[in-house]
């Protein structure tokens, strides 16, 4: 009995054994497949960029569809365009203009996902259209019906090149959102783990690569017509920019890649969460990535306090993706952000992202102390040299009219002074005068606009201006490579020490999480002690502080 128990638990050892290495094994198997799909993934180029060529040759043997597609956008466009020259001739346009702005929105979204996306990228183009336009495309809405499941299953199986039923456990039949380049679905992996499933609409490709062709074809025509209103607009430009960007934003593969760089870069920010990718269920026009279980940051279910909680992890995030790293979400909408349980934000939809170089980053730093002292010549010249403004321009109207729209940074109220106003304000003036926006600092408009709005929504009292200006005064303060920013900020411009301004930018500095008072006072005392206005600014300091002293032993003795 002995024997035979011993050779029992021996043959149930040995099949436990077994099993556990056909089990390490299976695990194996399919960390090196996500392994060797992740190698795949970041080393595949884009799927189709945006190439003018190709699409005239493409295009050019379609010309009935051509020219059907050609038809329903010209025609609303020209008579759109037909009534604002009216409104100019007869010296209405401005009255007229909020009518005419929801006309236009009301054509775009008409005319499918090229023309959505392209209306959303066109509400923070200030130097394109005014405001009462840009107002109304920020309106437009990218939630349009979802379709069937069985195309969309087909494609997913198209891509993944299997069976369904093979990868997946189950996935629930209802979409859980369906926008205007794909849908997204929940389900279930075999081994247990819930997903997030983007797939692409059908003939998506097609149809955007056709309606860029078409727009390119018209912006020779539509520029000329646009002089007339005495614009003068380079839109095949515009065109190619937007294509370039939303042939990226269909690329599911790239877009993969983009949440993976993002966690590399912000994965270890406490406050923040990046879902996982996974690569061998991921390709062009499917996207499998980690199901995040959590409600919006505006959702009553969420207390008050923690709602500001988590806007100022957001608002000081995106500050350090915009200006630290210069990889942001340039979309960080409410339905792209969910309150995790744990108390942390995760990150969704990683489609429309933009990157800044380090020099623009410094510029970005350098505009808002040049805002704080209100120099807006030394403003005008940083847009030169950004290339916002062509080299020859006679600046001077612009500093003016920068001087009189703009409020004091410092001593505005909250209500002159956030991201709504200042946007609004420059936007008039960028539409006035001759600026062209690179796309990077039309996508931080969109960015900061955006934040700002889902601020509000979640705490009426928050204003995002309010909130960087600390994290502002913390890297002017501790950057070397911000010497001349904080010259400008804290030196007036005889060398006197702005004390105030000071004792002001080290209280707003020390509320950020980062502060780092020991790097600030030797960059401070580096500042002093070399460069080439450290003479000056040592004999004014010195100046000062015996006047300090005096005024001290004066109220002594009195």
């Amino acid at each position: 009995l002995a024997a035979g128990t011993e050779s029992a638990n021996a043959r149930a050892a040995r099949k436990g054994s077994r099993t556990a290495k056909r089990s390490t094994f299976t695990m194996s198997r399919e960390e090196l497949q996500e392994q060797q799909a992740q190698r795949a993934a970041k080393s595949a180029a884009v799927a189709t960029p945006y190439d003018p060529l190709e699409a005239e040759r493409v295009y050019s043997m379609r010309t009935v569809d051509v020219w059907k597609r050609d038809m329903e956008i010209s025609v609303p466009f020209t008579a759109f365009l037909a009534k604002v020259l009216v409104d100019f001739e007869r010296g209405v346009e401005p009255q007229n203009r909020k009518v005419r702005a929801r006309e236009f929105m009301t054509i775009i979204a008409s005319l499918g996902p090229a023309f959505i996306k392209a209306g959303q990228a066109l509400s923070s183009r200030p130097d394109l259209l005014p405001p009462e336009y840009l107002s109304e495309l920020q309106k437009l809405q990218d939630d349009i019906p979802p379709f069937p499941n069985e195309q969309a299953f087909a494609i997913i199986e198209q891509e993944l090149g299997v069976p369904m039923d093979t990868v997946f456990d189950r996935v629930e039949p209802v979409p859980v959102a369906a926008a205007s380049i794909g849908q997204v679905y929940k389900g279930f992996l075999k081994t247990g783990e819930a997903v997030a499933i983007k797939v692409q609409r059908p003939e998506c490709e097609g149809i955007i690569a056709m309606d860029i062709y078409i727009l390119r074809q018209l912006s020779g025509a539509l520029s000329q017509l646009i002089k007339l209103l005495r614009r003068d607009l380079d839109l095949q430009s515009v065109v190619e920019e937007f294509g370039k960007l939303i042939y990226e934003e269909i690329d599911y593969l790239q877009e993969g890649r983009n949440a993976e760089r993002f966690a590399e870069l912000y994965g270890s920010v406490k406050e923040i969460y990046v879902p996982r990718i996974y690569w061998r269920l991921t390709r062009r026009k499917v996207l499998t990535m980690e199901w995040i279980d959590g409600v919006r940051i505006t959702s009553p279910s969420l207390a008050v306090s923690e709602k500001s909680r988590m806007v100022r992890a957001i608002v000081q995030c995106s500050l350090r993706q915009m200006l630290e790293k210069g990889f942001f979400h340039a979309d960080p909408h409410g339905g792209n952000l969910l309150a995790m349980s744990d108390g942390r934000l995760a990150y969704l939809d990683f489609g429309m992202m933009s990157e800044v170089e380090a020099f623009q980053r410094y510029g970005i730093l350098e505009a808002v102390v040049h805002m704080v002292n209100r120099d807006f010549r030394a403003l005008c010249e940083l847009y030169v040299r950004l290339g916002f403004i062509p080299e020859g321009t006679d600046i001077g109207p612009i500093e003016r009219a920068l001087a009189d729209a703009l409020p004091d940074v410092l001593g505005a109220s909250v209500e002159d002074f956030n991201i709504a106003s200042v946007i609004s304000k420059l936007g008039d003036i960028m539409y006035k005068f001759p600026f062209t926006l690179p796309p990077y600092y039309t996508a931080i408009v969109r960015c900061l606009g955006v934040l700002e709005g889902l601020a509000i929504q979640a705490d009426g009292q928050f204003r995002i201006i309010n909130n960087a200006y600390p994290y502002i005064a913390s890297r002017v303060l501790t950057d070397p490579n911000l010497q001349k920013p904080l010259r400008l900020m804290v030196f007036d411009p005889d060398g006197h020490v702005r004390w105030s301004r000071l004792e002001d930018l080290i209280q707003n500095a020390a509320d950020t999480d980062d502060w780092d008072v020991q790097q600030a006072a030797s960059l401070f005392s580096e500042f002093i002690l070399s460069g080439p206005n450290g003479a000056t600014v040592r004999r004014y300091l010195a100046a000062d502080v015996t006047r300090m002293l005096d005024s001290v032993g004066l109220d002594t003795y009195t």
